[in-house]
């Protein structure tokens, strides 16, 4: 069962219930009504027949009673009927108090008359009133199953409205699916706030798998790219070995050249398999560190890559932090390796102080501007000025640790910082 009528048959049997226990309650509150109005008249009958029997002589005792085309009696003394009118004494010879019997409704009573006990029994023909109750009945019925009919009607075209944004939201989607996610978006028909949610959060959806699709496409074709060269080189550097013609001095150099190679390889998966763990939803494990120490042992690191360059240290001791020490390690050799090798004077600065609620790490060098200013949202590879696939995983693990990278270039120097919030800190 569809939704649809799985929605139409809640509201049938809900205000269904609802009208048919509404219509029999009205039928059986007209039917007591009319029982009601019975006694009524009955009690008056019954009155007017005793009081006209005793009251009247003897002679004329039985001649003064008077029936009604809806009434009768009958009279008895000691179980023997004495008189009646429109009536079976038979039928009402055991009756006592008020009752239905048959198509009648009676009322009997002892009464004394002169010394001696009479029994009077009135009633009324219920024939009228049984077609009355019918005609209610019948009334009721229809009453009911035309309500309910319209309830049915009107809860169909609700429900269809109810749903309508949601069946155009699958079509929508099957077509997506069909044709292609490229910019492809909802549109659905405003009928509420929900509704208006509901494309929102899709389209967010959307642009997010779109995002995530390109994303994934550009790092394919961005891992492809940067495989080819170191492996072109370590090809030509072997072919070159088996021709045999190469001098001692040659081979040494096309080890050396493959050896370059694969150390950059083993970079850059390292820096693949960095960026798939910090822009993955699986929480980073994160442990207390000391920032200070891991500084200093990544700029000793630095320093035997590039003997050539001369680094300034100011590193304050003792400050810890709650973090991914190897993720931590990599993003602080990321920009030192840049700093270095993008200093236009051989020159670098690395500070880590505590300010007043926070401490900060900062790296700079001389060099050109670069190309973007809110490195923190930004994740376009700038290759052009050398910091492709790295600024990117730095900026996965810096988000991954709630984290943000500042940038600055004033009178020719670039700095770039990391603010480390006092609740990290220990103080």
């Amino acid at each position: 069962m569809t939704v649809r009528g799985k929605i139409s048959l809640l509201y049938l049997v809900t205000y269904g219930t609802v009208v048919i226990s509404l219509g029999l309650t009205v039928f059986f509150v007209l039917r007591n009504l009319e029982f009601r109005r019975i006694d009524n008249l009955l009690l008056s009958f019954h009155n007017d027949i005793v009081n006209t029997y005793k009251f009247a002589g003897q002679e004329n005792r039985l001649l003064s009673l008077a029936g009604n085309e809806d009434f009768g009696f009958a009279i008895y003394i000691e179980d023997e009927p004495v008189a009646s009118f429109r009536a079976e004494p038979e039928l009402f010879k055991e009756v006592a108090g008020i009752g239905t019997k048959g198509d009648h409704r009676y009322r009997a009573t002892v009464e004394l008359i002169e010394g001696a006990e009479e029994r009077f029994v009135t009633f009324y023909n219920l024939e009228k009133s049984e077609e009355y109750l019918k005609f209610v009945l019948a009334v009721v019925v229809f009453s009911s199953l035309s309500i309910l009919l319209a309830v049915s009607l009107i809860g169909t075209i609700f429900t269809r409205k109810l749903i309508r944004p949601f069946e155009e939201a699958g079509n929508q989607m099957e077509l997506i699916s069909r044709t292609g996610l490229k910019d492809a978006r909802i549109v659905l028909k405003k009928s509420g706030d929900e509704v208006s949610k509901l494309e929102s959060e899709i389209n967010k959806a959307l642009s997010r798998i779109e995002q995530l699709i390109n994303d994934a496409k550009q790092f394919s074709s961005r891992i492809a790219h940067e495989l080819r060269t170191p492996l072109a080189v370590m090809k030509s550097n072997l072919q070159l070995s088996l021709t045999g013609n190469s001098s001692e001095e040659s081979m040494h150099e096309a080890l050396r050249e493959t050896l370059e190679e694969v150390e950059k390889l083993i970079r850059l998966s390292e820096e693949y398999l960095l960026l798939s763990r910090s822009e993955t939803s699986v929480p980073i494990e994160k442990i207390e560190i000391d920032l200070s120490r891991l500084v200093l042992k990544t700029t000793e690191k630095i320093m035997i890559l590039h003997p050539d360059k001369e680094i300034e240290i100011q590193i304050l001791p003792e400050i810890m932090i709650n973090a991914s020490g190897y993720m931590i390690e990599h993003v602080v050799m990321n920009l030192l390796d840049n700093a270095c090798k993008y200093s236009t004077d051989d020159s670098v600065e690395i500070r880590l102080t505590r300010e007043e609620e926070f401490s900060l790490l900062s790296v700079s060098n001389k060099g050109k501007a670069v190309d973007f200013m809110n490195l923190e949202e930004s994740v376009k590879e700038v290759k052009g000025q050398g910091y492709g696939l790295g600024l990117r995983v730095v900026l996965s693990i810096l988000r991954a640790h709630n984290l943000r990278l500042d940038y600055e270039h004033k009178e020719g120097v670039n700095r770039f910082m990391i603010e480390f919030p006092c609740e990290t800190c220990s103080q």
